[in-house]
């Protein structure tokens, strides 16, 4: 059983690390990622970013999300998220419903 759980928490901080770098390279005009944690259980990703013009990072929680298999490549909808910032949350729940993004390759093949 600890051996069980020993695995999934390096394979959750892999999958922490893959996606604060890929978020970095997508959005990184936007801000900085400066931790990702992910727990694959309960299915959700906490980022704390660091906005442009910002002086304090933001907490995005990324609620419900999909992973989709198409053509041997892997995308990721974000289907619900919330921020500490409320007007944040609005908008990037507007944006982002619905739209996938391409995970890179060794990201994809953690899951």
């Amino acid at each position: 059983m600890v051996i069980g759980k020993l695995g999934k928490a390096m394979k959750d901080s892999a999958l922490g690390i893959g996606l604060r770098t890929f978020f970095n390279e997508k959005f990184g005009e936007y801000g900085e990622v400066r931790d990702c944690t992910v727990d694959t259980a309960a299915g959700r990703i906490v980022a704390h970013v660091l906005m442009r013009g910002e002086r304090e990072p933001i907490t995005i929680t990324i609620d419900r999300y999909e992973l989709l298999q198409e053509n041997g490549k892997t995308y990721i909808v974000i289907r619900k998220l919330s921020t500490t910032r409320q007007w944040i949350t609005l908008l990037l729940n507007r944006v982002l419903d619905g739209r996938r993004f391409e995970i890179p390759t060794s990201v994809s093949k953690i899951l």
